[in-house]
C-alpha cells in the first residue's frame, strides 16, 4: 500500500492558514482601532453607504458654518437696532413743543444732542464684522455711509447737507423773506374817495419753493375775496370797500399755505381800529379805503415774513432733508438757481451729480421705489387718464413709460405715449357705451436697468379686482376707474422691481432653504432717523431783535420755529409709523422671524447628525467585544489548524505504520 501526501491537500491547507492568518490580523487591528477597514477599497459592500451618509455630514458641517455666521451676524443686528431704537425715542422725546427748558436751554442744547445722535447712528449703520459691512446690502466691502462731518459739511469741494439746506431755504423764503409770495395794491391811489381798493396775493412763478395758496376764509363781509388756487401762478384778491363802506373792527382773513415739506400751516390777519391796536404782527389798523388796504399789505408782509422765520424755514430744512438723504429709487435733489446764479429766484431742482454732491448712501439700493408709483403720476380729468413720468427725473431712478402702448377697442379707448417732456401716457374714453367686459389697455414701464414691465388692465362690468377697472355710467366715471386701477397696478409693479431688502444678503442653511438678512441703511425707519436728526443738528434758535427798536415784535421768532422743528420731528418719529415697511419694529421682527428658521434649522441638523453618525457608526465601527470573541475562535482555529497541517507534513508510510 502507497501513502503518501498526494493524499492531503496541503497547498489548500496553507491557502486557508494564510487567509485566517490575514483575518487575524484584521480582527488585531480592529480590536485596536475600533473601525471596520483602514481604507476604503476595504470597505466592501459598506463603502457606498459610507460616502453617502460622509457627504450628508459634510454637507451639514457647511451648513452648521453658515448657521454660526448667520448668528452672530443676527446678533449684532439685534444689539444694534435695539440701540437704534433707544435713539429714536431719545430723540422724540429731546424736543417738545413748548417745552424750551430754563434760559431755553433745550433750544440751545438739541443741535449738539442731535448731532450726537446722529454720530451715532452713522458709526452703527457703518459698522463691520471682519471687515464685511453689514448695512449695504450685498456691497459689504466699505462703509455704505460718509463720516458724519463728510454728510453735513461736504468734502473736496462737494456739497454736504448744511449747503443744501441753505440754498433750499433761500429758494423757498426768496428774496423778501415772503415765502415766495409778492404783493400789490391796486389802484394805488383811488380816483375818488368810493372806489374799492383790491390788495393782491399772488405766487411769484410756477416752481416747487416757497408758500403755496390753499385756502382763504373770512370772519365779516366786508372785504370782497377772490381766489384762483388752480391758476400757475394762484392768487388771492382782497378787495377792500370805498367809502362810505368800511372794515369792522374784529373781521378778520384766514389764508392757508402748503409748506416745501408737504405740510400745511395758515395765518389770520385781524382788523383793529387805532384805539385797540396792541402792535401784533398780524394786525391791520382800519382808516379810510386806502389806508386800510395799505396796512392790511404790510401786516401780511409782516406776517408773511414771521411766517417764513419760523414755519417755513423748518418745512425747508426737512425738504431739503428729503431732496438730500434720497430714499430708495429716488435721485439726491438741489436747487438749480439758474444763470447767473440766484438762489432766491430758482424755480426748478435739478439731480445732484456725485462730482459736486456728497452722496450719503453708496451701498446697494433700489432703483424703483412703491412709495410714489416708482417717480410716476397718474390723474384723471373728464374721461382722460394721464400717466406721467416725475420731473426731475433722472435714467437712474424711477420707471419709464415705454412702448408699445395699446388698447384692444380703439373705438371705445384710445392710447397713445407722448414724447414730453415729461414723457406720460394719455388714455382716453372716446366712446363709453362701446366698452365691452374683456378690453384691455396695455402699457409697458421700463426699469433704470432695463428691465420691462408690462401692464395691462382689463375692463369688467362687475366689481373691479386686481388688474381690472369697472365700466362706468359715462366717460368720466371709466375714467375714474382706469386712474384707480392704474395707480394699484403701477404700485404693484413698483413694489416688484423694489424687492425687498431682505433678499439682498441670503445664506443656505439647508438643502431647500434659505434664511434672508440683508439690511440696507436707506430703508425708512433708518431714513426718517437720518433726516431727522440732520435736519436738528443744523437749524438754529437765535433770538434776533429790531435793533432800531427793542421792542419790536422779533423779526425772527426762535421760539415758533424750534416748535414747528420739534412738531416735524415728532412726526417723523411716530410710534404711528412702526407699521410702515422699513421701520426699525418691523426689520426687527423680520429678523426675528429669520432667526426662528435659523434656530429651528439648526436643530433638524443636529438631530439628523446624530442618525447618520449612528449609521456610520454601524457602518464603519466594530464591537470591540465581538472582535474579541471572534479573534480568539480564530485563534483556536489557526493553532489547530498549525497543528493538523504539521502533521500533515510530517506523514510518510514509517510514519503511517
Amino acid at each position: 500500500m502507497i501513502v503518501n501526501k498526494s493524499m492531503f491537500p496541503l497547498q489548500t491547507g496553507f491557502s486557508v492558514i494564510s487567509k485566517m492568518q490575514d483575518k487575524f490580523a484584521l480582527l488585531q487591528t480592529q480590536l485596536g482601532t475600533g473601525v471596520k477597514a483602514q481604507t476604503l477599497a476595504d470597505m466592501g459592500r459598506d463603502l457606498p453607504v459610507s460616502l453617502s451618509v460622509r457627504s450628508r455630514l459634510t454637507a451639514i458641517e457647511g451648513y452648521g458654518a453658515n448657521i454660526d455666521q448667520v448668528d452672530l451676524r443676527l446678533s449684532f443686528y439685534d444689539n444694534a437696532l435695539t440701540r437704534l431704537d433707544q435713539i429714536e425715542g431719545q430723540a422724540r422725546n429731546s424736543a417738545v413743543q413748548g417745552q424750551y427748558g430754563s434760559n431755553n436751554i433745550n433750544m440751545a442744547t438739541i443741535s449738539s444732542l442731535s448731532k450726537a445722535r446722529l454720530d451715532e447712528m452713522v458709526t452703527l449703520l457703518n459698522s463691520d464684522i471682519g471687515g464685511r459691512y453689514l448695512f449695504g446690502g450685498n456691497k459689504t466691502d466699505k462703509a455704505p455711509l460718509p463720516t458724519t462731518t463728510e454728510l453735513l459739511d461736504g468734502a473736496g469741494g462737494r456739497a454736504g447737507y448744511r449747503t443744501v439746506v441753505t440754498e433750499r431755504q433761500a429758494a423757498d423764503l426768496g428774496e423778501f423773506g415772503q415765502g415766495r409770495l409778492t404783493t400789490s395794491i391796486a389802484p394805488a391811489v383811488p380816483a375818488l374817495p368810493t372806489d374799492p381798493v383790491t390788495v393782491t396775493l399772488a405766487e411769484d412763478g410756477n416752481h416747487p419753493f416757497g408758500l403755496k395758496l390753499s385756502t382763504v376764509s373770512a370772519i365779516g363781509a366786508n372785504i370782497g375775496i377772490v381766489s384762483d388756487f388752480a391758476a400757475s401762478p394762484a392768487d388771492i384778491e382782497f378787495t377792500f370797500p370805498g367809502d362810505p363802506g368800511t372794515v369792522a373792527e374784529g373781521d378778520s382773513v384766514t389764508m392757508g399755505f402748503t409748506l416745501p415739506d408737504g405740510t400745511e400751516t395758515q395765518i389770520t390777519l385781524k382788523a383793529v381800529s387805532a384805539a385797540n391796536a396792541t402792535g401784533a404782527t398780524n394786525e391791520f389798523v382800519i382808516g379810510d379805503t386806502i389806508t386800510t388796504a395799505e396796512n392790511f399789505d404790510a401786516a401780511l408782509k409782516a406776517t408773511l415774513q414771521k411766517t417764513g422765520e419760523s414755519e417755513l424755514k423748518a418745512a425747508s430744512t426737512f425738504a431739503a432733508a428729503q431732496n438730500f438723504f434720497n430714499a430708495a429709487g429716488e435721485p439726491v435733489l438741489r436747487i438749480d438757481p439758474g444763470s447767473p446764479a440766484d438762489p432766491f429766484n430758482a424755480t426748478s431742482l435739478r439731480v445732484a451729480q456725485k462730482t459736486d454732491t456728497v452722496m450719503w448712501y453708496s451701498g446697494e439700493t433700489a432703483a424703483v421705489s412703491a412709495i410714489g408709483m416708482g417717480r410716476l403720476t397718474a390723474a384723471s380729468n373728464a374721461g382722460t387718464v394721464t400717466l406721467t413720468e416725475n420731473q426731475p427725473a433722472s435714467a437712474a431712478h424711477g420707471f419709464q413709460i415705454a412702448g408699445p402702448v395699446a388698447s384692444s377697442n380703439t373705438t371705445g379707448i384710445t392710447a397713445v405715449r407722448n414724447a414730453g417732456p415729461p414723457v406720460d401716457m394719455t388714455i382716453s374714453v372716446v366712446d363709453n357705451a362701446e366698452i365691452d367686459a374683456n378690453d384691455t389697455v396695455t402699457f409697458t414701464l421700463k426699469e433704470p436697468g432695463g428691465k420691462t414691465r408690462e401692464v395691462t388692465l382689463t375692463a369688467v362690468a362687475g366689481k373691479a379686482g386686481p388688474g381690472q377697472f369697472k365700466i362706468g355710467a359715462d366717460a368720466a366715471e371709466t375714467a375714474a376707474n382706469i386712474q384707480q386701477a392704474m395707480t394699484r397696478s403701477v404700485t404693484e409693479a413698483a413694489s416688484a422691481a423694489e424687492g425687498n431688502p431682505r433678499q439682498s444678503v441670503t445664506a443656505s442653511v439647508e438643502d431647500s432653504g434659505r434664511v434672508a438678512y440683508g439690511m440696507q441703511a436707506n430703508e425708512s425707519g433708518y431714513l426718517r432717523m437720518v433726516r431727522s436728526m440732520a435736519a436738528m443738528t443744523v437749524e438754529t434758535y437765535p433770538e434776533i431783535t429790531n435793533a432800531a427798536d427793542p421792542n419790536s415784535v422779533n423779526l425772527n421768532p426762535a421760539k415758533a420755529r424750534f416748535d414747528a422743528m420739534a412738531r416735524r420731528q415728532q412726526l417723523e418719529l411716530s410710534e404711528s409709523r412702526n407699521s410702515e415697511r422699513g421701520s426699525i419694529e418691523l426689520i426687527t421682527m423680520e429678523l426675528g422671524v429669520a432667526r426662528s428658521a435659523l434656530k429651528s434649522a439648526g436643530e433638524r441638523h443636529t438631530n439628523y447628525k446624530a442618525q447618520l453618525d449612528n449609521l456610520l457608526s454601524d457602518v464603519e465601527t466594530v464591537s470591540k467585544e465581538d472582535v474579541a470573541m471572534e479573534l480568539l475562535a480564530l485563534q483556536t482555529r489557526l493553532t489547530a489548524s498549525y497543528q493538523v497541517t504539521s502533521m500533515v507534513s510530517k506523514l510518510s508510510l514509517v510514519n503511517y505504520l
